[in-house]
């Protein structure tokens, strides 16, 4: 989606996830599959992990979760077939 496989971002303070991706966003515009413009994940398109946890284990991750520069996050596609 960026020509890409890895991405780095520093960040001087912790931020809300939800902030952090629309700063993604507004980085990559055209990320647009990945996140909406509220900065929230396409659900049933990509599963999200934070330091090896899938955001959905949160009731509100984008509020829920404050990333720091150390962070590990992975967008990992979720593909179907029949």
């Amino acid at each position: 989606m960026v020509g890409v496989s890895t991405i780095e971002f520093r960040l001087n303070e912790k931020m809300e996830l939800g902030k952090f991706f629309q700063l993604v966003l507004n980085t990559y515009p055209n990320l647009g599959k990945l996140l909406n413009r509220e900065g929230r994940i396409n659900e049933g398109e990509f599963l999200i992990l934070i330091n090896g946890v899938d955001i959905r284990v949160f009731s509100n991750p984008y509020k829920d979760i404050e990333v720091e520069d150390t962070d590990e996050i992975v967008f990992i596609p979720i593909t179907h077939g029949g």
